[in-house]
């Protein structure tokens, strides 16, 4: 199943995927302003952040197994309409517990609308061309995170936190009104196997070790995200200025190599380039191992290790949801839940207790971003092993 698919329903698709990381980034400008309102300490308003990606797992798998059973486009709407309602209401927020449970409500209707892009990439292409569109739509989110901030920043300048969040409605409602004419009917699906719910996903072996790669890999991102101002900020000592030039450094890594990866993906399989990728995000957390033992007190050797780890996710959590998502055509939906919830909570877990053990040194947060590119390329390698042994076989 090879079909071309318009560049319309790409930018929807993009633009659903989008709307997490602007939820997420866009108010972190704002959280002081937004605790000094509700009279609470800043911390009572920056977990709202983990809040989020816990609501986003629980959104994909609430929205995953119904929009196998409704369709993509009612589902997705579904869940853009009440993450845009709950942006409406917590514009209006006037209490700590309010905001709280509006914030869950929001990331839950996130969840069940960004479900449906990587089941609707799975529904209309496969293969090389299902991972260019992966390619595609990963690279818009990871360009989302390093502009959200400075529309947030802009937006409280001008005008209040409040407004930050009915931007979002704003995006969310104009996204779900474009879904009713983008999004593409649905199709019968065929070749899949038997649609048996999350175990029969987490069940069916020739995908398991593609799951493991899109969590770790996940892992391996937010590990450095979520401990990156510490390691910047703390440990070298380097002004925000400087923290800003080095993300957008991350930023033009991920976008070189996403395009190096859809350019290669005219010759190799995904599942090849996972693994090419997946030893250029090892190799990062080598250079990193390297900076500790020769040069700990060298920014620029560490920050050339984290840059080269963040820019070969560029390449690697494109390829393993193609590579996962490849084997579940009739329950795609269910199939992107269980991936979206795991990636999501493995590397929420992951970051969350890395952070806890950093206190003088760096070394906690390098060797889970190492472990993590490890496991995910062993795996990688073990089920592309795998299906060789099978293809032998037959």
């Amino acid at each position: 199943m090879q079909q071309s698919i318009s560049k319309s329903l790409i930018f929807l698709l993009a633009a659903v995927f989008a709307m997490t990381p602007y939820a997420i980034d866009c108010y972190l400008p704002a959280i002081p302003s937004i605790a000094a309102d509700f009279n609470v300490n800043t911390a009572m308003i920056s977990v709202t952040v983990s809040m989020y990606i816990f609501g986003m797992a629980v959104g994909q798998l609430i929205g995953g197994p119904l929009s196998d059973k409704y369709g993509r486009q009612p589902v997705m709407f579904a869940g853009l309409v009440m993450f845009g309602v709950c942006s409406l209401m917590l514009a209006i927020a006037d209490s700590l517990s309010y905001f709280w449970f509006l914030r869950c409500l929001q990331s839950i209707g996130g969840g069940i609308a960004v479900v449906g892009v990587p089941a609707t990439i799975r529904d209309n292409s496969e293969g090389k061309e299902a991972a260019k569109l992966f390619s595609l739509v990963m690279l818009i989110m990871m360009i989302a995170p390093s502009i959200a901030p400075a529309m947030g920043t802009l937006i409280m300048t001008t005008t209040s936190w409040h407004w930050i969040f009915i931007s979002s409605a704003m995006f969310a409602i104009f996204v779900a009104i474009m879904s009713f004419f983008i999004m593409p009917k649905p199709k019968a699906n065929i070749n899949s196997i038997p649609s048996g719910g999350f175990m029969s996903v987490l069940k069916y072996k020739p995908a398991r070790g593609y799951l493991i790669a899109v969590a770790f890999s996940y892992a391996v991102l937010i590990t450095f995200i979520t401990n990156a101002p510490f390691a910047y900020l703390v440990k070298f000592g380097i002004s925000e200025a400087l923290f800003s030039a080095l993300f957008i450094g991350n930023v033009i890594g991920v976008v070189t190599v996403n395009r190096i990866n859809a350019y290669f993906l005219n010759r190799y399989e995904a599942a090849r380039m996972l693994v090419v990728f997946l030893c250029l995000q090892l190799f990062g957390g080598g250079i990193l191992f390297a900076s500790l033992f020769f040069m700990p007190d060298n920014l620029w050797f560490a920050a050339a290790g984290f840059i080269t780890c963040m820019a070969a996710t560029g390449g690697t959590m494109s390829n393993a949801s193609a590579c996962f998502l490849k084997f579940f055509a009739k329950n795609a939906g269910t199939a992107s839940a269980l991936m979206g919830a795991t990636q999501f909570s493995v590397g929420a877990l992951i970051s969350g207790l890395t952070a806890l053990f950093l206190h003088d040194s760096l070394w906690p947060m390098i060797l889970v971003m190492f472990s993590c590119a490890a496991f995910a390329l062993l795996s990688t390698m073990k089920t592309n092993h795998y299906h060789q042994s099978q293809q032998l076989v037959d």
